[in-house]
């Protein structure tokens, strides 16, 4: 009987064995991409280089990165030297392209600034030169990225790129290089923070005047202290704006969050406690400003909120914050 059963057994097994196909490779091979379409992007932090493009509003000039100063990183992702890989781009062996980091994968949009560049929309994707707020263009004889922002671009643009130098060995771009561009435009009244919210119902995160304090002194002429007595008088001197993506002031609406303050609907527009689609809010606290997020949002939920402290008697003085929000 039990030789039997044994039988039975190994039979069922030689059954889901020939179920299977006879090619070995199709458990562990990946997928070869074509020509038209999007290799996904392996994941890895040791290939990706950050940079951050800062450029002074009113003094826009470009900002050269050059592939040498990255040569050692090139040569062990990529095996092969800064001049290697350019010449690879005339070959064909290497490619050029963005990343798109939402998706996870490579993206082979077509240049949109001269031959070897793009031009970058406030999301980050591909844009033309009519919509474009930034753009990366790579020079190849100078075997440099070059980083550059309209020369009329108001303070507060804050967008990411990413480009990569990948080897095309004809079923993926696992060998590459990858270059986090992190633009932004200032002054000195402007201040650009990246912040997480923590978890929980109204929990906010507090930015801190004393953190301001040259932006103060050089916008309004007081120091932090007064600036935060002057902040605690809904009524008096110094309100405060939302902003729009036009760079206009929302000077109409009334505070809906306490003292100086609003509650934001997910796009940072004026709305109130309650009411659909409210998401966060910013409001004047002693010492700072709260950035904070209203029940039930999701975790990983992102916000860009962009707001002014200015002198109702003088519009001339004031202070910008371009806040990034995540919410924990």
């Amino acid at each position: 009987m039990k030789k039997n059963i044994l039988y039975i057994a190994m039979a069922c097994l030689a059954l889901g064995f020939s179920s299977c196909s006879t090619d070995p490779e199709d458990a562990v091979s990946k997928h070869v991409y074509g020509p038209d379409e999007a290799p996904y992007l392996r994941a890895d932090a040791n290939a990706t280089i950050a940079v951050n493009a800062e450029f002074r509003k009113g003094h826009v000039s470009p900002k050269t990165i050059y592939l040498k100063d990255y040569a050692e990183q090139i040569q062990t992702k990529m095996k092969m030297t800064v001049d290697d890989m350019i010449a690879g781009l005339e070959s064909g062996k290497v490619v050029f392209y963005n990343i798109n980091t939402a998706r996870g994968c490579w993206n082979k949009a077509a240049a949109t600034k001269g031959s070897n560049g793009w031009w970058y929309n406030t999301a980050g994707g591909v844009a033309d030169a009519a919509s474009g707020i930034a753009s990366i263009e790579l020079d190849k004889a100078a075997k440099a990225l070059i980083l550059n922002v309209p020369e009329e671009s108001a303070a507060g643009v804050s967008v990411a790129a990413n480009v990569g130098f990948a080897i095309d060995n004809g079923k993926d771009y696992d060998d590459y290089i990858r270059f986090n561009v992190s633009f932004a435009v200032t002054d000195p009244g402007t201040i650009i923070l990246n912040i997480t919210i923590p978890a929980g119902d109204y929990a906010a995160y507090e930015v801190q005047f004393a953190g301001m304090e040259n932006a103060i002194n050089a916008c309004f002429g007081m120091s932090v202290s007064d600036f935060n007595a002057a902040v605690q008088d809904a009524g008096g001197d110094i309100a405060m704006y939302m902003v729009d993506e036009a760079g206009n002031w929302d000077t109409t609406s009334n505070y809906t969050a306490n003292g100086i303050g609003y509650w934001l609907d997910a796009s940072g527009k004026v709305t109130t406690w309650g009411t659909d689609g409210f998401s966060f809010f910013v409001e004047t606290h002693n010492g700072s400003v709260g950035i904070g997020r209203a029940p039930g949002l999701a975790s990983g939920t992102e916000a860009k909120l962009h707001f002014v402290y200015a002198s109702k008697s003088d519009s001339s003085k004031y202070i910008e914050l371009v806040i990034n929000s995540t919410l924990e």
